[in-house]
């Protein structure tokens, strides 16, 4: 009898170990998910208390104004024009002492009035320039006496109908022709009354 009180003593002690350990093993599981769970909160909170909201970042080009292309160097018109004339009256003068020929147009052969006229404008890029003053003195614009410049063509006639004569205006009241039989490729005074009287025009052929 005393034995029989004494195994179920022990088993009874046993039972309730067995029970304690059961039930602190159980808390102790409980105690390690809630502990994850308060550290994976409090990671959750922390990281959205300090992780800015970050926007993205868009880069734009912005369409940059047409650049400009480099100012064209244009040759100064006025420059040009004094050089044409500079060249012209330079021949002109490079002949002076050419004799008169009759329908001579070449240094060779020596020039008539309009064929003095017909080789220093051809010579100077002028090939369409006409044989004869009646048509020389319409292939440019038509001037005044006071509005003649260096280079300009002058005309004279006697009958005031149409150009009969002339020269290559060379500045200051002065032309170079080569006017008649019996005379060379001169330098003509054209401010002496004959000429002023007997102007027909000036052309501007620059």
């Amino acid at each position: 009898m005393k034995n029989n009180i004494i195994l179920i003593l022990v088993v009874t002690v046993i039972s309730i170990a067995v029970i304690i350990i059961s039930v602190t093993v159980s808390l102790g599981g409980h105690s390690d998910e809630e502990t994850s769970g308060d550290e994976s909160s409090t990671t959750s909170m922390t990281t959205s208390r300090t992780e800015p909201d970050i926007e993205p970042v868009v880069i734009t080009t912005e369409p940059q104004p047409p650049q400009s292309e480099s100012p064209v160097e244009h040759e100064d018109t006025s420059e040009t024009v004094a050089s044409e004339a500079e060249n012209i009256i330079a021949l002109a003068q490079s002949l002076i002492g050419t004799e008169f020929a009759d329908g001579g147009e070449t240094p060779a052969s020596g020039f008539d009035n309009s064929g003095f006229i017909y080789y220093v404008l051809r010579e100077n890029g002028y090939i369409t320039c006409p044989r004869g003053v009646a048509a020389q003195s319409r292939m440019g614009a038509v001037k005044e006496y006071d509005e003649l410049v260096p280079g300009d063509l002058v005309f004279f006639s006697e009958s005031g109908t149409s150009a009969e004569f002339g020269g290559i205006y060379a500045g200051e009241g002065v032309m170079i022709a080569c006017l008649m039989p019996g005379t060379q490729v001169r330098k003509v005074d054209i401010t002496t009354s004959y000429y002023t009287s007997n102007f027909y025009c000036g052309v501007g052929i620059i």
